[in-house]
């Protein structure tokens, strides 16, 4: 049998909202919307460390690819490099 340390530690709204510096109900509200990972033990929800770094890195943003909003170029050239890729 696994012991405590061994198992994923289950966290709570207000533990995982307090990590990503967020108020718990907009953590609950992207958890209704099926926005952000969770599990259901009966009635409540909970997180997992790797969920929440699953999370993090699916919002990662190519500093490469930055679209400027004054340069219509930047955009094309973004995009073509997408295509090209």
């Amino acid at each position: 049998m696994a012991t405590r340390t061994e198992r994923a530690t289950l966290l709570t709204y207000e533990e995982v909202a307090e990590t990503l510096r967020m108020h718990p109900q907009t953590l609950r509200q992207w958890v209704s919307q099926k926005k952000f990972p969770h599990l259901k033990i009966g009635a409540n929800v909970r997180f997992t460390q790797a969920m929440i770094d699953q999370y993090i890195k699916s919002t990662l943003v190519d500093p490469t690819c930055v679209i400027s909003h004054s340069s219509q170029k930047d955009s094309q050239d973004c995009l073509k490099e997408e295509e090209d890729a």
